[in-house]
């Protein structure tokens, strides 16, 4: 079948030749056009394709985001909105670069007494005994900061919390310091190196110590147990020569360096 233009084209000629007049080739024209669109609406015309949507590629992380998305529900979405618990944050190292073994800091001098003079029964002490308990700590860790004179171990205390050298926890190789205990005659408080620390399943800490001058006389007391507890801040003595009486000591902290 010829074109639809070629046919009216014809039309046209044809009228023109056949000598008819001019309106009525308008006429016929505009019939054969209305008939052509009729034609056209009744599916006769060449169809009219849809355009061809591209797939898209899905890539392979967002399909795998969308396979591990749990089902209403499912546990898995309460236990990823919980956070995991934080740990408890673990106390510095300790020490100083000088520290040193008991051998090298345990020379032991005890006090030289004077004989009774008039009858006297008490013996007059001279000097002091050696080495202290303050002496002893600062060898044995080699911690030697804070030296003040005449330093007590809660002025040490004191002095080292200010510079930030402290910590409220052990940790091997700290100085553990008691404080003041007018009852039990540690006017200047009392320093302890703790040898080794371990945890106890009721959140107390079991402490190793060593520490001299327990008896007045210098003697040295190495590897004592001490239980630590950092909700009271106290220490009782489990073992050694303190073990009979030590209960409850309060505990001004950890020196560190």
């Amino acid at each position: 079948m010829a074109p639809m233009s070629e046919r009216i084209l014809g039309a046209l000629r044809r009228h023109f030749q056949s000598g008819e007049r001019l309106w009525q080739a308008a006429w016929t024209l505009l019939a054969t056009a209305l008939f052509a669109a009729f034609i056209g609406l009744s599916g006769c015309a060449a169809p009219v394709h849809p355009p061809v949507m591209e797939e898209v590629a899905v890539s392979t992380e967002s399909a795998q985001c969308l396979e591990e998305l749990p089902a209403d529900g499912d546990d898995t979405v309460e236990e990823a909105a919980q956070a995991p618990p934080e740990e408890e944050p673990r106390p510095r190292s300790a020490g100083g670069a000088r520290k040193r073994d008991h051998a090298g800091c345990f020379l032991w001098q005890p006090v030289a007494k004077q004989p009774p003079a008039q009858g006297k029964k008490a013996a007059l002490e001279r000097g002091r005994c050696q080495p202290q308990s303050l002496v002893y700590a600062r060898c044995r860790s080699g911690i030697d900061s804070c030296r003040l004179g005449d330093t007590s171990p809660a002025q040490w205390f004191s002095c080292a919390r200010k510079a930030g050298n402290t910590a409220s926890l052990p940790v091997s190789g700290a100085i553990m310091v008691l404080d003041v205990n007018a009852r039990r005659k540690m006017y200047t408080g009392h320093p302890l190196y703790v040898e080794e620390v371990g945890r106890n399943g009721d959140g107390t800490w079991r402490l190793r110590i060593s520490h001299t001058n327990y008896d007045r006389q210098c003697r040295l007391d190495q590897g004592s147990t001490v239980v630590f507890d950092p909700g009271g801040m106290t220490a009782t003595f489990a073992s050694g020569p303190w073990a009979g009486w030590a209960r409850d000591l309060k505990v001004l902290g950890f020196i560190l360096r």
